[in-house]
């Protein structure tokens, strides 16, 4: 098997994990193609329903027919480790050190401690020894104990003190590993997965010694997100700038992203987007149901394909011995158990080999099987009981789904009145196990086929289906679900004397991935499948990117948003006596200017950060820009009650407003100055307001889309010369009836 290099060559971040595609160049070797070729240095994150290979360039008929996962394990030199990781595993050996060594310094101290001068005991006819030689070797042993004790106890806090230290530099090297990029975290063994690919013979064509074949492989993997933000670069006088959108890339994926085409998407990528399938109605004859996809028709003559080899086969020693008879029953009757109604599920078993029709490339043939028809049974004195159950066997397969209760109720009936039963059949008492087994032979050679049968669902998954083994006569030919509970590369791994723990590190970088949906974006910051609710789109790169897989926040940017910017004043004197600059972004991309921040830069200086919503092609939004505090803004206002009507039961309320704006700056600005007369509700009719002595005239004003309009509201729009002031003026009045007073007060200015 030929191992050929790859390299990532673009990635889709969509909002949770990401689709990377991966280029791989096989050399050909004397002109032929090799069969299979392995690519390793995947991340173990990746998805295995996701792998998906083709053939980029190479000769006529050359293509992909088999992906198969598996696990590779790397044993990487010591010139390949990170220095990270060999920083860490010298600190780690030097605390071992101090540790072993504190440990033989306190047992000495123990027994040191434990070393206490006595006086040697002597009989009681012995004479005493003279005092004066024996308290002298007492204390001088005393003096090498107190000695011996200061100096270990001197060491011992200098240890203590190394450990303490020791300790500190562990955790400090071991957190600075984990902060590092996951791709390359330097343990012993390192883990990855790896991809065997197997291709198909090449055409007649000829290939040329030294021609390569270029290969694709795409797969997902999670533990990625992305969310999108904006630059807005605008000079001091805001006639024109440049809208930029960028996005922050989170991903821990297990490779680092080097040199990639990025793009970003709003899909998720685990959502499912099957095409659905639109059956047409017709009047007329009854049409047959169309074959689900995926389906193949069993090949004639697939049980005579293996007569050869049952001929080969070595035939079963005779029993040593008949059974003894039992003492009452002797005979036992064959029956079938009649399949429930309601609780049968009819499984067909694909088959390998022959030309498939039901596969995505043509059309599939319908789902009825056809049979040949069993052989007539022999009599009972030409062969065993067993030979009769296998030639009434049907060719379709049943799995009977039953019940307890009713396999206990069948064992309890009493035995009926029994054929004879040929030597060696077992006479067992019938219990829920026999009852299923028993459950499953067959239908009466005159019984015909069903008509329409569907497969299961665990058939259809061709990826995690084994072919039968040619000693089982019921599965072998056929495709069947794989019966080990681990997969087949999990079984390999096992296979395999490694120290390593495959499941704990698969675990591991998928709760990694999982991990990585907690992390909290950047202020402002909006996830793009909450903006796009009811749409996706797609963002390119424009150039090639490096995204380190480190579980942190990187900007790159993606491309120069083509908008129009408008850039006005606003005023709104009765709230706020400032003017704000404002300025309107029209959307001309195609694309849609999702929700996020955008940070504003005046000239040099960065200005401020404001949220942006989103944009689709063609609408408006007005993005704040803070206060001009060139532009100044004055309001003045006066209010009179008069009263008039034949009976003086009407009261005239007046309003006066007086604004004055002056610009200090050295460029001409267009300001919009607002304001806002009383709105009378439909149901008041006798409630009059009239607009008066308005100079400039002003006009009703009409907000753009996503500004919630305001009832009442006016609006002057004037443009000032560098150094010129105008003044605005208006006056309306309020006539209501003397009986009523309008609710906050009568005064409206």
């Amino acid at each position: 098997m030929l191992v050929v290099p790859s390299t990532l060559d673009a990635v889709t971040v969509h909002a949770e994990g990401a689709l990377c595609t991966r280029l791989a160049s096989v050399p050909c070797e004397r002109g032929n193609v090799p069969r299979q070729v392995r690519i390793e240095g995947l991340p173990l994150s990746l998805r295995i329903g996701s792998l998906r290979a083709a053939v980029l360039q190479g000769p006529a008929g050359l293509s992909v027919r088999e992906v198969r996962p598996v696990l590779d394990v790397r044993l990487p030199p010591e010139a390949d480790l990170p220095a990270t990781q060999r920083a860490l595993e010298e600190a780690q050996e030097k605390l071992a050190t101090v540790s072993a060594e504190l440990e033989r310094l306190q047992r000495d101290l123990l027994t040191l401690r434990n070393l206490k001068p006595s006086f040697p005991p002597r009989p009681k006819d012995e004479p005493r020894p003279p005092r004066e030689p024996a308290l002298t070797s007492v204390l001088a042993l005393a003096d090498f104990v107190d000695k011996e004790l200061a100096t270990l106890h001197t060491r011992h806090l200098e240890l203590e003190r190394q450990q303490r230290d020791a300790v500190t530099e562990v955790e400090l090297r071991r957190r600075r590993l984990e902060e590092g990029s996951s791709a390359v975290r330097g343990q012993r063994a390192q883990l990855h997965r790896a991809v065997v690919l197997t291709l198909s013979e090449a055409g007649s064509e000829a290939v040329a010694p030294d021609a390569r074949v270029q290969l694709t492989l795409e797969y997902a993997v999670p533990g990625a997100r992305w969310v999108p933000g904006y630059d807005l670069r605008m000079p001091r006088t805001l006639d024109g700038g440049s809208l930029r959108m960028r996005a922050s890339i989170l991903q821990r994926t297990g490779e680092d992203w080097s040199q990639v085409r990025v793009s970003l998407s709003t899909a998720r990528l685990e959502r499912r987007a099957e095409v659905p399938e639109l059956k047409a109605l017709r009047i007329g004859r009854r049409q047959p149901l169309p074959a689900r996809s995926g389906w193949r028709e069993p090949p004639p003559g697939l049980d005579e394909l293996f007569t050869s080899y049952d001929a080969a086969q070595p035939s079963m020693p005779p029993p040593a011995a008949p059974p003894p008879p039992a003492p009452e029953r002797t005979r036992v009757r064959e029956f079938a158990m009649p399949p429930a109604p309601q609780r049968i599920t009819q499984s067909v078993l694909p088959v390998v080999g022959g030309a498939s029709r039901g596969g995505p490339g043509g059309g599939a043939p319908p789902p009825a099987v056809s049979a040949p028809p069993p052989p007539p049974s022999p009599a009972p004195s030409a062969a065993p009981l067993s030979a009769k159950r296998k030639a009434m066997a049907p060719v379709m397969r049943y799995q009977e789904e039953m019940d307890e209760e009713s396999v206990k109720e069948l064992s309890a009936e009493p035995a009926p009145s029994m054929d004879l039963l040929e030597e060696g059949e077992d006479t067992a008492p019938l219990t829920v196990e026999r009852a299923r087994s028993a459950s499953r032979p067959s239908l009466p050679a005159e019984a015909p086929a069903p008509a329409e049968l569907e497969p299961a669902v665990d058939l259809l998954d061709y990826a995690s289906l084994e072919l039968g083994s040619a000693r089982d006569p019921e599965a072998r030919g056929r495709l069947h679900p794989q019966r080990e509970a681990l997969s087949r590369e999990q079984l390999v791994v096992l296979g395999v004397h490694l120290h390593v723990d495959v499941f704990a590190l698969i675990a591991s970088s998928e709760q990694e991935a999982e991990d990585l949906q907690q992390e909290e974006p950047p202020a402002w910051c909006v996830p793009p499948d909450h903006s796009t609710p009811h749409f996706d789109d797609r963002f390119d790169v424009e150039t090639r990117v490096e995204v380190p897989s480190d579980g942190r926040w990187h900007t790159v940017p993606v491309f120069s948003a083509p908008v129009g910017l408008s850039p006005e004043y606003v005023c709104v004197p009765s709230v706020e006596p400032r003017v704000f600059r404002t300025v309107k972004v029209e959307n001309r991309t195609p694309h849609a200017l999702l929700a996020g921040p955008v940070d504003v830069t005046l000239g040099d200086e960065f200005l401020m950060t404001s949220p942006l919503p989103t944009l689709v092609p063609g609408a408006t939004q007005r993005l704040g820009l803070g206060v001009e505090e060139s532009l100044k803004v004055s309001r003045n206002t006066r209010f009179d009650e008069l009263s008039g009507g034949m009976f003086n039961n009407n009261s005239t309320l007046m309003h006066h407003v007086r604004v004055e704006l002056a610009n200090r700056t050295s460029q001409r600005v267009t300001v919009e100055v607002r304001e806002r007369v009383p709105a009378i509700p439909p149901s008041e009719k006798d409630i009059k307001v009239e607009e008066s002595e308005v100079t400039p005239p002003w006009s009703k004003h009409t907000p753009p889309p996503g500004e919630t309009p305001v009832e009442g509201e006016r609006a002057w729009r004037l443009t000032l010369k560098p150094g010129e002031t105008q003044t605005l003026s208006a006056a309306w009045s309020v006539r209501i009836p003397s009986n009523k007073v309008l609710v906050g007060g009568n005064r409206r200015t």
